[in-house]
Formats: structure tokens, sequence, C-alpha cells
């Protein structure tokens, strides 16, 4: 892709749609971030 093509829009992954978040907000995305990789991980497994 052309770097003229790029997207410039960020998408804020926290509900409340702010330029900032809290430290809480931010581990909490952390902690879903990978308990979703663990269980894709666990899923692959058994595969």
């Amino acid at each position: 892709m052309a770097e003229n093509e790029k997207s410039t829009t960020v998408k804020s992954v926290f509900k409340s749609g702010e330029s900032t978040t809290t430290e809480r907000e931010f581990t909490d995305k952390w902690i879903e971030l990978i308990n979703t990789i663990e269980k894709d991980k666990h899923f692959c497994e058994k595969a």
C-alpha cells in the first residue's frame, strides 16, 4: 500500500472515546488482550 493511501485515523479501543485513558482502563485492555491470545493459543493446541 502506498504511503499516501494509508489512513491516519486512529480508533480508540476505550468506550469513552476520550483522547486519554486511566491507568486502570489501560491495564484492563492489556488483560483482555492477553486473555484473548491465551484462549486462541489453547484452541490451536487442541486442533
